[in-house]
């Protein structure tokens, strides 16, 4: 019997690490993939309807922002939150 090799686990597939982006009141925009592994303040992220927006904190750590198996929580300015609450 041959064995199939997945392609799921193909080593020739990019890597992509999955983050959750929530505003900055807290609320979850959408869970997004990105081919780097890790994301620092003041970088920008892609939301899911292609709009880049800046990161502006990152929860990376495991009660607050690994839940759900993503690499971090990163929280962005979506423009949601209007500037008098900031």
């Amino acid at each position: 019997m041959r064995s199939r090799k997945s392609s799921r686990f193909d080593d020739t597939q990019p890597a992509v690490a999955r983050f959750r982006l929530i505003d900055m009141a807290g609320g979850e925009i959408a869970i997004v993939t990105d081919a780097r592994d890790s994301i620092t303040d003041g970088e920008t992220v892609a939301l899911p309807d292609g709009r880049s927006v800046a990161v502006v904190e990152v929860y990376d750590d495991e009660e607050h922002g690994k839940d759900g198996g993503v690499a971090a929580t990163l929280v962005v300015d979506d423009g949601s939150v209007p500037e008098h609450f900031q």
